[in-house]
């Protein structure tokens, strides 16, 4: 009987010049999706409310523009859709986009319900908020040394409005839509179209691009910590569905500690917002309780949220090495891609650039 070799064959550690090309162009596919994403909110989110402005102020005139402008910010239902329809239509987009190119079945991410449970989703989402107070408290620190030189930057306002209706618009996008289109998006698309080769390399690149998908240093923080839990978790189990649930869970707790905050102490919001320093002197004395319960709830899932990040550290096992084989087909391959080069730029000027010169 003849003998059957049966052995895998090897895979190079170097890839050839034909293979290099071939996930060069993957590569550059999943950044022609991030371009889509960037270039449709931008334009969306800058041209929309300038026709706008025009067509109300009656003019291309700066005046006529500043005119508009004014009547537009007196409608906050308005002012509250062209918020919230740029990221709307530019992920959604963007979503659609790398379905059709990259092929990722974000079916198969959606209706995978094996193996995790709703304590996988209580965990992941302790882990996320007590991230969110450590993104919190370094944005904070950060603020201290740029206002030291004068530049403070544009904050991000999630504030709530005089308008019933805008409010309920900005929830149902920050607490229910935002996070499923970004999930889809960040831990769907791009996450899965990278993660062939090099798992932990994926994981980091695509909570970086989260974060700077924001467009401001505060946020960015917040999102690349983020990014890195919900992405591991989502490879460990092969479904979007429990982060998902604890981004869902981590935008409503920021919210609701924002509302609270805003309605139930707003002295101590309105120095917080200014940028003032609040010391507990500073706190009126009808607002303590309220600062109080927020604090202890934040400090509590961040003694949790660290708990849980030393276990899952010491259990580890949980994502594939990279091989040399998979390093070498990854950064390597990824800076010779000029739509790459691109995205970074962009986001880059964006998210740490722009914001100064407002």
């Amino acid at each position: 009987m003849d003998n059957i070799n049966t052995a895998v064959p090897q895979v190079s550690v170097i890839p050839d010049n034909d293979e290099r090309r071939q996930i060069r162009q993957k590569y550059s596919r999943t950044a022609l999706v991030l371009m889509l994403n960037i270039a449709v909110f931008n334009v969306i989110g800058r041209v929309l409310p300038l026709l706008i402005c025009v067509i109300i102020g009656g003019g291309f005139g700066r005046e006529a523009v500043a005119a508009g402008m004014q009547t537009l910010m007196d409608h906050d239902i308005i002012m509250m859709l062209l918020s919230v329809l740029p990221p709307i239509l530019s992920e959604s987009a963007s979503i659609l986009l790398g379905m059709r190119i990259l092929g990722v079945d974000l079916k198969k991410l959606l209706s995978n319900r094996e193996n995790y449970s709703g304590s996988t989703v209580a965990k992941l989402a302790s882990l996320c908020l007590g991230l969110q107070l450590a993104a919190s408290m370094i944005a904070a620190l950060i603020q201290m040394i740029l206002q030291a030189f004068g530049l403070t930057g544009v904050m991000p306002d999630l504030s709530a409005t005089s308008s019933f209706g805008a409010n309920i618009i900005l929830i149902f996008y920050a607490c229910l839509l935002g996070p499923v289109l970004e999930e889809l998006l960040y831990r769907g698309i791009l996450l899965q179209s990278m993660r062939k080769y090099n798992e932990r390399f994926a994981i980091f690149l695509s909570a970086l691009i989260f974060g700077l998908m924001h467009q401001n240093y505060q946020q960015f923080i917040l999102g690349f910590l983020l990014g890195i839990p919900l992405a591991v978790v989502t490879v460990k189990y092969g479904s979007v569905i429990p982060s998902i649930f604890a981004h869902i869970f981590v935008n409503t707790f920021g919210m609701l500690s924002l509302y609270v905050l805003q309605y139930f102490a707003p002295t101590t919001y309105e120095a917080v917002q200014n940028g003032g320093d609040i010391g507990l002197t500073g706190i009126n004395s009808s607002e303590f309780p309220v600062m109080i319960a927020i604090v202890v709830l934040r400090i509590g899932f961040f003694i949790a949220g660290g708990i849980i990040g030393i276990v899952s550290l010491v259990k580890g096992g949980n994502m594939t090495r990279p091989t040399p084989a998979g390093r070498s087909r990854a950064l390597p391959i990824l800076v010779s891609s000029l739509p790459w080069w691109i995205v970074f730029i962009f986001y880059i000027y964006l998210s740490f650039i722009e914001p100064f010169l407002v």
